[in-house]
């Protein structure tokens, strides 16, 4: 599944979804994380987007992982592997939106708060604010990390043309 669809390379197809997916949950985990009014309309389509985007980040990093394995990609394993190293980062900031956004959600969820009571610490103005902190410098971090890797990517791809 993470080598090849139709013949050509996974890789390049799968990472559009990750390219995608991965600034739009970033963008509505940092408004939701800010604005109390998006993070109520939002409800549990928060987490949802956010575990989307790091399953296209799954997959686009287990495909990338496949390519480099190609006998055809060994001239170019120093590149790959720079190109690699951003993408793996991108992917353990993506974990560390989506467990956010989940935090994020829990804490204005009725839900939640009426079965687990350290659920309020979420809900306080303080832990809010660490929240909203915290999802902001995750989501500046992915969406950082999408365009590093896609641009090194995107170098090793076009740059002879």
């Amino acid at each position: 599944m993470f080598t090849e669809i139709a013949g050509i390379p996974s890789h390049p197809l799968f990472v559009h979804g990750a390219v995608v997916l991965l600034p739009l949950a970033a963008l509505a985990v940092v408004v939701a994380a800010w604005w109390p009014a998006a993070r109520t309309r939002l409800g549990a389509g928060l987490p949802v987007a956010a575990a989307l985007a790091l399953g296209a980040c799954y997959v686009a990093k287990e495909s990338g992982e496949r390519l480099q394995q190609r006998p055809t990609m060994a001239g170019m394993q120093e590149q790959i592997e720079g190109h690699a190293t951003q993408g793996t980062a991108t992917f353990l900031w993506a974990i560390a939106l989506t467990v956010l956004a989940v935090l994020v959600w829990a804490g204005s969820s009725p839900v939640v708060g009426s079965r687990f009571a350290g659920s309020t610490v979420l809900s306080s103005r303080a832990g809010a604010i660490v929240l909203a902190v915290l999802a902001t410098a995750a989501a500046a971090a992915c969406v950082v990390g999408t365009i590093s890797a896609g641009h090194s990517g995107a170098t090793m791809v076009w740059s002879g043309i």
